[in-house]
């Protein structure tokens, strides 16, 4: 957790505030567990404000209805539980974008939903100063990018470079390479705006639907490996063991042993081709660090750089240490690395 006086979470698409299912949304649970470990004393945080707003007016009007405070003797009280506010009022969303200016938060939201999500989003492009959680259907996205006028948020994030992009999607033919370049496009683009970008793919368990995407933008690189961390928990592997970040992908493996390393953009293949040229930059870190400081924008996770390197030992192009120069028995993450002088 942040040590800090104050934290901020921004819940964009909040809808009336329950699931279908009946349980609270995520941003309520989150502001409940926060409150409990705060009476606790575990939280070094002082408080933590809740910004929520919905594109549907019936559902920020059932959202109001259902946070209103209920007195003892059953009547509802016409105000909101402190730390919480809604979006529906100018003066509430000012006050947001000030907290934001100084404030961590963290922003979560689909950004082609309607216009106040896109709004706050590009503030928080401005500011630099908040983690992103998106959510977007991605036929949404490819049709607000190819409107004639741009909305505030892709202006604002893809700044002057906007027609050339444009341009460079409109030439491709296939749909696929079409959806590559865009999601490319928009993590360079985070990147430029000096954020730590990682997407994650969900198909639609059928043929039916449109592909969405989870995108999270973290303002920091630690931030972007713990989400790292978490996502791969959830997505699909191939089958040397480097995830796919996504579900339902229909992911089938080369027919021709081997080959996958020329199909696949990540495989553990070359990476540890890569890693074995790599004495000049990595020579004496450890496992860990290397991961750290080489596998940010690729799919890469640590568990493959354990057995990248587990393969350079096994072809005598690397010796692995311990902090006192002995020979490990075990490669674990905190293995240090030590290039041989000649390899084989």
């Amino acid at each position: 957790m942040v040590a800090t006086e104050e934290l901020v979470l921004v819940d964009l698409n909040a809808g009336s505030g329950y699931e279908a299912d009946g349980e609270k949304v995520a941003a309520l649970q989150i502001l409940e567990t926060f409150q409990e470990a705060e009476n606790a004393r575990e939280n070094e945080a002082k408080t933590l404000q809740l910004f929520l707003s919905d594109a549907s007016k019936t559902n920020l009007e059932k959202l109001k209805q259902n946070l209103q405070n209920v007195s003892e003797e059953g009547e509802i009280t016409p105000q909101l539980p402190e730390n919480i506010n809604l979006l529906n009022e100018p003066e509430t969303a000012k006050t947001l974008l000030g907290l934001l200016q100084k404030v961590p938060g963290l922003v979560v939201a689909d950004p082609f939903s309607y216009a106040q999500a896109q709004e706050i989003l590009a503030q928080t492009l401005t500011e630099k100063n908040d983690d992103l959680f998106v959510l977007f259907d991605y036929k949404k996205l490819e049709k607000t990018f190819l409107a004639e006028n741009p909305t505030v948020f892709l202006a604002q994030l893809f700044g002057e470079a906007l027609p050339e992009i444009k341009a460079k999607f409109q030439l491709q033919q296939s749909p696929k390479r079409k959806e590559q370049l865009l999601l490319e496009q928009l993590e360079n683009a985070f990147q430029e705006q000096e954020f730590y970008p990682l997407s994650f793919k969900i198909n639609p368990p059928g043929k039916a639907g449109n592909a969405v995407y989870l995108f999270l933008a973290g303002k920091s690189i630690a931030h972007y490996f713990r989400a790292k961390e978490w996502l791969q928990t959830f997505s699909e592997f191939q089958e040397d063991g480097v995830p796919l970040f996504g579900v339902n992908l229909n992911y089938q493996p080369a027919a021709i042993p081997g080959f996958s390393n020329f199909l696949n953009k990540f495989s553990l293949e070359n990476l540890t081709q890569e890693l074995a040229g790599k004495k000049a930059d990595f020579h004496y870190q450890t496992i860990r660090e290397i991961y750290e400081t080489h596998s940010f924008g690729t799919n890469y996770i640590l568990a493959n750089y354990v057995a990248a390197f587990r393969q350079l030992q096994k072809a005598e192009k690397v010796n692995l240490v311990d902090a006192s120069n002995k020979k490990v028995l075990k490669i674990t993450p905190e293995a240090v690395v030590f290039y041989r002088l000649h390899n084989k």
